[in-house]
């Protein structure tokens, strides 16, 4: 009973600290954007989209030390799906999505090719440390080419080129807030994910579930917590750009500096299974396929509704995953 209290008592203070540290990671991200007039979409895609996946890296780290690679794989992909059927659904539910331009031309994009690589390198169930090489590789060309091109459409604030000792000095103030208000909310992500994520790991692993079904379902959702709370934050504050650049900077996160540098540390195999269905798909394989279709719903949902994800849209992601979901936990 006293064990009991104890994970419901971890699992609420996680609650907490997601909240919190969401909160404080939008405010501090918007903040920096302002101070050096950076778009928000930049900042989306990179500072925040790392906090938000933290728990991810810190438990696939955690995973493959010891030795429970099925549980990276598992958490890569069913974070990812919950990222784009559970947490986008949710935003768009709450207020149409607007999708700023540069973003369904390429990031989008690059997210869906970038899935279909992992998908390839993955399909054997396994991804040895030359394959996580390539997607370390990959990451890094991202980061430069995000960087290169982070003065695309508009920008918070204006930056003069000479400003006032006192203007400077505000600047420093304003910057140095916004810094500190990021890192305090990633660290409250981190820890809150690794709460909520052990809480409900040792509930899962005494009922005798797979390490994989576990990293898909429980360990997925739970470690997605954080980009679900950054992206209601932002959806209330009307940032889009922080919203959605936040949930697909976090599925490219994901892939490239998750699975990539843990794979380059221990090689990640998936757990066997026996074949399913007259083309004698393995389980990892059905999991990635339905990974890839959600990606592809996705992108199309951007094209076709020109760059808006309305309630219509976010309702048919939401039923598709909860079809997924269904689908998984049936998985032999």
């Amino acid at each position: 009973m006293i064990g009991l209290i104890g994970q419901i008592f971890l699992f609420a203070v996680g609650i907490v600290l997601l909240v919190g540290g969401a909160w404080l990671l939008v405010g501090g991200g918007s903040r920096v954007a302002a101070v050096l007039g950076v778009p928000t979409v930049v900042v989306g895609l990179t500072v925040v989209a790392f906090g938000t996946s933290a728990p991810e890296l810190f438990v696939s780290i955690v995973g493959a030390v010891n030795g429970n690679t099925g549980l990276v794989l598992g958490n890569v992909i069913g974070s990812n799906v919950a990222n784009l059927g559970l947490i986008l659904a949710i935003a768009a539910l709450l207020r149409p999505v607007i999708v700023e331009r540069g973003l369904s031309r390429k990031e989008v994009p690059f997210l869906l090719v970038t899935t279909l690589l992992f998908a390839a390198l993955v399909w054997d169930g396994r991804l040895d440390r030359l394959d996580a090489s390539l997607l370390v590789a990959l990451f890094i060309a991202f980061l430069w080419w995000t960087l290169k091109n982070r003065d695309r459409g508009v920008v918070l604030t204006e930056v003069p080129t000479e400003l006032p000792k006192v203007d400077r000095d505000h600047r420093m103030r304003e910057l140095t807030r916004g810094l500190g208000m990021t890192g305090l909310g990633v660290g409250g992500l981190a820890v809150g994910g690794h709460f909520i994520v052990s809480s409900a790991l040792s509930l899962a692993v005494s009922m005798g579930v797979s390490e994989t079904l576990i990293g898909l379902t429980l360990v997925a959702v739970g470690t997605s917590l954080p980009e679900l709370a950054t992206t209601i934050m932002a959806s209330l504050r009307d940032e889009d750009d922080l919203a959605l650049g936040n949930i697909v900077g976090s599925n490219l996160f994901n892939i490239l500096a998750v699975a990539g540098p843990v794979g380059m540390f221990r090689n990640l195999d998936a757990e066997g299974g026996q074949s399913l269905g007259p083309l004698s798909l393995s389980a990892l394989q059905v999991q990635m396929i339905c990974m890839m279709f959600l990606t592809a719903m996705v992108f199309t949902m951007i094209i076709l509704g020109r760059g808006k994800i309305g309630r219509k849209r976010g309702m048919a992601l939401l039923l598709t995953y909860v079809a997924i979901m269904f689908f998984w936990a049936n998985l032999n």
